[in-house]
């Protein structure tokens, strides 16, 4: 029984041992079948590349376009920003004109209100001196045009002072809070403005980035294709290269 087993076990030892050369099949047929089957292989790896590299051009075509579809909104949507801007600055700058305008308006008004006021003023004493004037001519009533000459001059420099100090304050006023409005209504439009500026700036600053990230993306597509195309062929190659050896050697 001992020795059956040793038989066995050296047998299996030998075969084991055995170059894998004299257990394949050699013979000229099979030779020529593994050849074809190798030029079928390098056929098919090299209708694969060009598959591969067809759908890598549409991958790197579709970046490039995806990142051009970006960077035109980006770019429509920084136009709209500074148009949008621009025209809210312009509307606010004729609202200032027109608030500084009605400042100047209300200006000349407390002008012609003065006046009027100082007009009214001078008017009745103007008339009491001339009939006292006349009094004292015909009736030499010259305490009673003393008097209304007194009262004249004080009526006067009201008309005066209304005329000049009060009316300049006035007017100054007027024009101070027509200046505020118009203040109040441009400085936030050009604070939004520079700001939609800005903006802008950005978007069009990222127009670039994303259009060169379009590139790097459609050039990853190339390459990652590219490193699988190789590996197909020297693949499909090194056994058409193993096929070639065979029938060769089977000759």
């Amino acid at each position: 029984m001992g020795l059956i087993r040793a038989i066995v076990f050296s047998a299996t030892l030998a075969v084991a041992l055995a170059p894998l050369a004299a257990l394949a099949d050699t013979t000229p047929e099979h030779a020529q079948a593994e050849l074809a089957n190798g030029n079928a292989q390098w056929d098919l790896a090299q209708q694969q590349v060009s598959d591969l590299q067809r759908q890598a051009n549409d991958s790197a075509a579709n970046e490039r376009m995806i990142a051009l579809l970006r960077s035109e909104a980006l770019r429509q949507r920084s136009l709209n920003m500074i148009a949008n801007s621009t025209a809210m600055e312009e509307i606010a700058a004729a609202l200032a004109n027109a608030a500084r305008a009605n400042g100047d308006f209300n200006a000349q008004n407390e002008l012609g209100i003065a006046q009027i006021k100082a007009a009214a003023l001078v008017a009745n004493v103007d008339a009491n001196i001339a009939n006292a004037t006349m009094l004292a001519q015909l009736k030499g009533r010259f305490d009673e045009l003393a008097n209304a000459r007194a009262q004249g001059a004080i009526a006067h420099q009201a008309a005066d002072f209304i005329t000049s100090v009060l009316a300049e304050r006035n007017m100054s006023n007027a024009k101070q809070i027509g200046q505020e409005q118009a203040d109040a209504i441009h400085t936030p439009a050009l604070v939004n403005e520079q700001n939609g500026l800005a903006m802008a700036a950005t978007d069009l600053l990222a127009t670039d980035v994303v259009l060169s990230a379009g590139q790097v993306n459609a050039g990853s597509a190339i390459v990652s294709t590219q490193t699988k195309a190789a590996a197909i062929l020297d693949h499909a190659a090194a056994s058409l290269k193993n096929a070639q050896a065979m029938a060769a050697n089977a000759h």
